[in-house]
Parts: C-alpha cells; sequence; structure tokens
C-alpha cells in the first residue's frame, strides 16, 4: 500500500508514499530532533509527493501541515497519524530506503575501524 485518504487541513486529501516523499521527508526532518519532527516531514511530503503525481499544485504550506498535525494531536484522535505510519511502513519506496540503509550498516560495521589497526 502506498496511497490513502487522510481528513486534515479540513478536507479529505490524498497521501501518497514513493520516491518523492522518501526525498522531502529527509529534507524537512532534524537529526537532532528526528522523534519530533518525523511526523511534520511524513506528513508534508506524502501530502505533497500526492499533489506531484496528480500534477496539481499543492494548497498548503509546510506550516499548515505542521500545524495540521498539532491539531490532530491535540484532539487526540490518533487515527489519522496511525494510518500515515502505516502506509508509509509498507510503502516500497520506504522499505527500499530502510534495506539500504541496514546494508550499510552492515558493511561499516564489517570494517575494521582505522584507529585501533596498528601499522607495522
Amino acid at each position: 500500500m502506498s496511497y490513502i485518504q487522510i481528513n486534515i487541513g479540513g478536507k479529505l486529501r490524498g497521501w501518497k508514499a514513493n520516491q518523492l516523499t522518501i526525498e522531502l521527508f529527509s529534507k524537512h526532518i532534524s537529526v537532532s530532533a528526528a522523534d519530533t519532527t518525523s511526523i511534520y516531514a511524513a506528513m508534508y511530503a506524502g501530502l505533497v509527493s500526492n499533489c506531484y503525481v496528480k500534477s496539481e499544485e499543492p494548497d498548503f504550506t509546510f506550516e499548515d501541515v505542521c500545524n495540521w498535525v498539532d491539531e490532530i494531536y491535540a484532539s487526540k484522535d490518533l487515527k489519522t497519524i496511525e494510518a500515515v505510519n502505516d502506509c508509509f511502513k509498507e510503502s516500497s519506496a520506504y522499505i527500499q530506503v530502510m534495506e539500504t540503509i541496514q546494508e550499510k550498516l552492515r558493511i561499516d560495521l564489517k570494517q575494521p575501524d582505522k584507529k585501533k589497526v596498528k601499522k607495522k
């Protein structure tokens, strides 16, 4: 699954997970605060990606999406957040990125630490 419809910003909108979603997500996430910024980045990225594939101009900004996410949290009805999270994690784009990251970690862990290797 890589597409869902969610009610956000006062209307039903499409949320799409694809390569563009991954790119936009990585541009809008703060590494130092990944736990708190990831939902803003994911929500925005998927909404923009959906507009892109449908050749539509987004009628929202990143700031709008952040405010909408905050409203969702304030309402304590987290079904929309959970639906986006599930869709993102099940998408082939997300799975491919995670596999690439895991492979890179495996390679990095197999290579000896150059500082610890004594030269003769």
